[in-house]
């Protein structure tokens, strides 16, 4: 039998070539690290590092060292980045608490490293990684809800550590963040279940309910308007996409679906006369310490930008809220004071370059888009939430701008011609014109 070969008609197994298998395992590992994404408490409300931070650090090591690039593409982006560190260190030149500067500059850097590593991430393997990466942020906010809800109804020992106020905080410090921390999950699971196409699939409307039962539970302003408001806009974007009557219909059952959900499970909180209490008392646009003349929010705004118009060069990070003993509670006005005009005009442009491309991103289309409409609809609505609250910090807010750059700048490498976001375009696809050919939702 010798030099004779049996030929069994199926083809050789392909060996995975050890570059893919290693980058298949940096994958598994960054997964691991959003998965425990969901604790950021720390001792007496000190920013330590949570172990989120400290396996990230490792994770963006690993995954450059097996050959992650940026694309060359992120280059503005970054730039601005550049530009509010610079006047962040500009204005740290006459920094009266000194000793404050390098931690805050050092957090500073290192969030907006995971924001270009998460843009960098994405934007190798748009889709795959996309969606790997908003299951292991779902799956982590859902147990940040889960632990929110049982502190907040007392339903094992020892559970108020997840509370504070009354007020639902889960595995974090503060319940303004904890709120916002779940939008961009309850998006995505909205998106599944408009997409379901099976009974089986309803299982989603669990972990649906539990986010938002949560998120209602944080007593957070900010975040009720922020899911709103994102939730709107991920609605119009979504129906504003549909290529055919089926999807239409479908997004617009999933409409009713999710506001029966919603309708059901504030009912449901606000029939425990603890929730309806709270809720009544949080429910109004001001609060006492808004508007008080000396010491209210507002006040403190005042105060702040009438301290960069004498300060155009910025006092220096982590100095106002020592300064004036209260932040600003309001992230355009907190960089502005830190950095001057250098670093406020550097941060509103990269805002404003991510909702422009994003919106252009979108109208081109792709298998992406759906995911894309999740971070950007929860991108806009945290951008909306910053003027009541400094997200300049938020773990998460970096991790949804990086998705969302990743994808809309594999979108641009397409180089696809660019669709106006108009319903006529997709009531066109409706009736089988050539407008609406080849797009996908």
């Amino acid at each position: 039998m010798d030099g004779w070969q049996i030929d069994s008609g199926r083809p050789a197994p392909q060996a995975i070539p050890r570059r893919t298998l290693f980058m298949r395992v940096g994958e598994w590992l960054v997964i691991l690290v959003l998965l425990t994404s969901f604790y950021v408490k720390s001792e007496q409300g000190q920013d330590q590092p949570t172990p989120y931070d400290i396996m990230m650090a490792g994770t963006v090591a690993v995954m450059f060292l097996l050959g992650l690039r940026f694309p060359r593409s992120l280059g503005w982006p970054a730039a601005l980045w550049g530009l509010v560190v610079i006047g962040f260190g500009i204005g740290a030149v006459n920094a009266l608490y000194i000793e404050r500067v390098r931690p805050a500059l050092m957090v500073t850097i290192y969030l907006i490293g995971t924001f270009l590593f998460f843009a960098s991430y994405v934007y190798a393997d748009p889709v795959r990684r996309f969606t790997q990466v908003m299951w292991a942020y779902t799956a982590a906010a859902a147990v940040a809800a889960a632990t929110g809800v049982v502190g907040y109804f007392g339903l094992l020992p020892g559970a108020e550590m997840f509370t504070e106020f009354g007020r639902a905080t889960g595995t974090f410090n503060d319940p303004n963040v904890f709120g916002p921390f779940l939008v961009a999950p309850i998006l995505f699971l909205g998106l599944k279940l408009s997409r379901a196409s099976s009974l089986r699939s309803l299982w989603i409307v669990a972990p649906f309910g539990l986010l938002v039962l949560a998120l209602l539970l944080s007593f957070s302003r900010g975040a009720w308007g922020n899911l709103l408001f994102s939730g709107a806009l991920f609605f119009v974007l979504t129906l504003a996409t549909s290529t055919s009557a089926r999807q239409t219909m479908r997004l617009i059952g999933f409409g009713i679906l999710v506001a029966l959900v919603g309708i059901g499970v504030i009912g449901v909180a606000l029939s425990n006369p603890k929730v309806s209490s709270l809720f009544e008392e949080r429910a109004s646009l001001t609060q006492s310490y808004d508007i008080d003349p000396e010491h209210g929010r507002f006040e403190g705004q005042a105060r702040a930008f009438r301290a960069v118009l004498e300060r155009p060069l910025g006092l220096g990070p982590s100095q106002w809220a020592v300064i004036n003993n209260l932040d600003t509670h309001n992230v355009y006005l907190h960089v502005l004071v830190a950095g001057g005009f250098l670093s406020g005009l550097a941060f509103i442009a990269f805002l404003l370059m991510t909702l422009v491309r994003g919106w252009r991103a979108i109208g081109r289309g792709g298998p992406e888009t759906g995911l894309l409409i999740v971070v950007y609809a929860a991108f806009a609505g945290h951008l909306g939430e910053a003027v009541i609250i400094d997200i300049d910090n938020w773990r998460h807010f970096y991790l949804l701008t990086g998705l969302l750059w990743g994808a809309l700048l594999a979108i641009e490498a397409r180089g696809r011609a660019p669709r106006a976001i108009l319903l006529p375009r997709a009531r066109a696809a409706i009736a089988g014109t050539p407008e609406g050919a080849g797009f996908r939702a």
